[in-house]
C-alpha cells in the first residue's frame, strides 16, 4: 500500500484507514496493551526478553535487520506521518496482530515523550556465542558489569558505527528490555550482534578463538596506539564504579594499554573510553 500522510484526516478516517489494515479497536485492559506496560515497567517477568519500539528509527531498524514482530499498536491520533504509515505497512506485512487505542490507552502504557503513534513489541535479538561466525579480523566488545544504561547504549552505538562484529555482556547489571537502554543506543541494539553470557563462559572462548584481549589500564606501559591490533581483537570494558575484574588479567593472550590522562582527572568515562579504543582498532585494522 502506498505511503499516505493522514494529517489532513478527521480521527474517524484515520481510523477507519488502520481498520481496513486489519487492525482492531481495544481498550487500557486489553491484555496486548497491559503487557506493553509490564514489559517497559518489569512488572512481571519477561523470560523471552521482549522489547517495546516505540520510535520510527527503532521499528525501521527491526524491519531491515529481519527481526521477528509479535504484535503492534497503532494510535490513529498520532500516528498521522508518512513514516508511521510506513512502518504500519511493514510491520502488517510480516504480522497481522495489530491494535488500535486511544491517545490516553497510548499515553498510559508509554513515556509522555513518545508522539509517534506506533509500538511495536518485539523479542531482544541476543545471539549465542557458540553460533558466533568467526573471522580472522574480528573485533569484539565485551562489556563487565556495567551498570548504567547510558553508557552501554552509547558504546552500542559506537559499535554499530565502526562495524563491530560482536558486543557481549558479562556480569549483566541492567535490565536489557528496558525502555531507556533502547533510547540510550538509539535503536542500535537491533544492528549490531549482542550476546549475553557468564565470564568464564566468555573467558573459555576467547581463549579457544585465539583473541588477544586489550584492557585499559592506569598503570599500562604500552600506549593505546602502540598495538597492530591484527588478527582477532576484545576489548574489555569494566565497571564504572570497580573497573574491570581481576580475572581478566588471567586471560590468555591479554594486553594492558593506557589512555593518556594530561589533566587533573585518573580516567574517562567508561563509554567515552571504549569508544575511543573502538575506533582505534578500527583505524589500525582499516
Amino acid at each position: 500500500m502506498k505511503d499516505v500522510d493522514l494529517r489532513t484526516l478527521e480521527l474517524e478516517d484515520r481510523e477507519h484507514f488502520y481498520k481496513e489494515l486489519g487492525l482492531f479497536n481495544v481498550g487500557k485492559s486489553h491484555d496486548k496493551v497491559r503487557n506493553v506496560y509490564n514489559i517497559n515497567n518489569n512488572k512481571k517477568p519477561n523470560p523471552n526478553r521482549y522489547i517495546v519500539l516505540e520510535t520510527y528509527d527503532s521499528i525501521k531498524k527491526a524491519l531491515e535487520n529481519h527481526i521477528r514482530f509479535d504484535y503492534f499498536i497503532v494510535c490513529p491520533e498520532l500516528a498521522v506521518t508518512s513514516e508511521a504509515v510506513k512502518v504500519v505497512n511493514g510491520i502488517n506485512d510480516l504480522t497481522k496482530e495489530g491494535y488500535i487505542v486511544s491517545k490516553k490507552t497510548y499515553e498510559s502504557v508509554l513515556d509522555k515523550n513518545s508522539h509517534f503513534g506506533v509500538l511495536a513489541v518485539v523479542k531482544f535479538p541476543a545471539v549465542n556465542l557458540d553460533k558466533v561466525k568467526l573471522r580472522e579480523d574480528m573485533r569484539i566488545v565485551i562489556l563487565d558489569g556495567l551498570e548504567v544504561q547510558g553508557n552501554i547504549g552509547t558504546i552500542i552505538r559506537t559499535a554499530d558505527g565502526a562495524d563491530v562484529d560482536l558486543v557481549i555482556l558479562t556480569n549483566k547489571r541492567i535490565r536489557i528490555t528496558h525502555p531507556k537502554f533502547i533510547r540510550a543506543s538509539m535503536g542500535t541494539v537491533l544492528n549490531v550482534p549482542i550476546a549475553i553470557a557468564e565470564m568464564d563462559d566468555v573467558m573459555d572462548w576467547l581463549n579457544r578463538n585465539d583473541f588477544t584481549v586489550y584492557l585499559t589500564d592506569t598503570r599500562a606501559e604500552m600506549s593505546y596506539t602502540d598495538p597492530s591490533y591484527i588478527g582477532r581483537t576484545a576489548i574489555v570494558a569494566g565497571s564504572e564504579k570497580y573497573g574491570i575484574m581481576k580475572a581478566w588479567y588471567d586471560v590468555k593472550n591479554v594486553e594492558l594499554i593506557k589512555l593518556p590522562m594530561l589533566g587533573k582527572g585518573d580516567s574517562l568515562n567508561v563509554g567515552v573510553a571504549t569508544s575511543i579504543m573502538i575506533y582505534e582498532v578500527l583505524r589500525k585494522q582499516y
